[in-house]
């Protein structure tokens, strides 16, 4: 590490790929799981979007309390590295569960898939809200943090695409023919990767004091975070479009797997589509911080949700059939997608120096936890809303769809994304 405002390769490098191992689980779910619920082990549309609901709410509310456990730590390792490092192994453990079937009852199996859930977001959230808070350590800088904000985007693409573009493909071959079989091994699999880059980030990263204001501390009272929050128009601002956009980008991952096995009939294609999100975010986050440089974080989240939206309409219009005109509309969708996925936690960190300005109170870590919770609130929303508007088109997990219901997949994959991503 150069500096305290000068992240060197190493210090990038190394942030970045822990992100790389979150994502590789967060995605599977994002991409996966409701479908795993409907379509493998049997569950009703309804009984999955409740499950994750729940689940994903209580992530949400457990978000700031993480926040507030992490402004309380202190160790030889650092504030926030304790929790990579001790919480990869848990958290990949919950990760195998939540995709495993016994041979249980269905009544059974809806409370095995609640509760391996539950563990699961509550693994995830230890480690996940210090790795956020961590970026605040790293850089006083906005310029500098927006750089580091583009390699963190680029971690969490490469992370996203290996789920995208392997996921089914190693499904089909760990199971030969089995889905539950080759679920579980992938999980697995996926596990595994995702505790080593969390264990080489650990090992890597340092936090730095970092001068100046800062030096008063974090809080660690929630009460006088949530009024010093309260009182912090930009931190609102990016906790109310964060909750907008990022329910909506669920709802697009989730369906896509639908579209594909349902409208066009060809359930592993849906990798090409969900693959060029990803691929988009390992070339476009490097483009969009020059834009970031020459203007704002503001005008490169509206230009990133005019782009997701303007292809997705397209999407809907055209009707294409053809894998290859659906993976390059995807691509463009996801070149803007990454703007807001590249901008929104950097957006954050300055977020909670300008509160600091305003009220000489730093909200750092519970500040985070307080972002994380209106992402998870909006995953839940976005995951729950897909599960009940499922049962309500008339789906049948496994079945031939009507005209009307393939129809109504087709509204849901676009025009709740595109109307979200413009309205954040």
């Amino acid at each position: 590490m150069a500096d305290a405002q000068t992240l060197s390769v190493t210090g990038r490098v190394g942030y970045g790929i822990g992100i790389s191992g979150l994502w590789m689980v967060f995605m599977t779910t994002a991409f996966y799981l409701l479908y795993f619920y409907t379509d493998v082990i049997g569950l009703s549309p309804s009984q999955a979007g409740l499950i994750i609901f729940i689940a994903t709410l209580w992530d949400g509310i457990t978000d700031p309390l993480m926040g507030w456990l992490a402004s309380r730590t202190r160790s030889r390792w650092g504030q926030y590295r304790p929790f990579l490092v001790l919480g990869a192994l848990p958290l990949s453990i919950a990760f195998v569960f939540m995709f495993a079937r016994p041979d249980w009852a269905a009544g059974q199996l809806f409370m095995y898939a609640l509760i391996t859930q539950l563990l699961f977001r509550t693994t995830f959230t230890i480690v996940y809200i210090p790795y956020t808070a961590l970026i605040a350590r790293l850089s006083t800088d906005a310029d500098e943090r927006a750089s580091i904000a583009s390699v963190k985007a680029f971690f969490v693409s490469l992370g996203t695409l290996t789920v995208s573009f392997f996921g089914l493909p190693l499904v089909r071959d760990f199971g030969g023919g089995d889905d539950v079989k080759g679920f579980f091994l992938t999980a697995l699999l996926f596990s595994c990767l995702s505790a080593v880059t969390l264990l080489i980030c650990g090992a890597v990263t340092r936090e730095t004091d970092i001068a100046g204001p800062a030096k008063q501390g974090d809080t660690s009272s929630v009460v006088e975070a949530v009024k010093v929050t309260l009182k912090n128009p930009a931190f609102l601002i990016v906790f109310f479009g964060v909750i907008i956009f990022t329910g909506c980008y669920t709802t697009l991952n989730k369906t896509t797997v639908y579209f594909f096995q349902y409208n066009l009939g060809a359930r592993e294609n849906a990798r090409w589509a969900l693959s060029a999100i990803s691929l988009a975010g390992l070339v476009s986050p490097f483009l969009w911080v020059k834009v970031t440089h020459k203007t704002s974080k503001r005008a490169t989240w509206f230009l990133g949700s005019f782009l997701a939206a303007t292809a997705l309409t397209y999407l809907y219009f055209a009707m294409p059939q053809s894998v290859v005109v659906i993976t390059v509309i995807y691509f463009v969708a996801g070149c803007g997608i990454q703007a807001f996925l590249m901008t929104f936690y950097a957006m954050t960190a300055d977020a909670v120096d300008y509160g600091e300005y305003l009220t000489g109170v730093r909200v750092e870590a519970i500040g985070f936890g307080f972002l994380s919770f209106a992402n998870k609130t909006s995953l839940a929303i976005g995951g729950g809303l897909l599960g009940w508007l499922l049962g309500e088109i008339g789906y049948t997990p496994g079945a031939e769809q009507s005209a009307q219901t393939l129809e109504s997949i087709r509204k849901i994959l676009v025009f709740i994304p595109a109307g979200g991503f413009l309205f954040s």
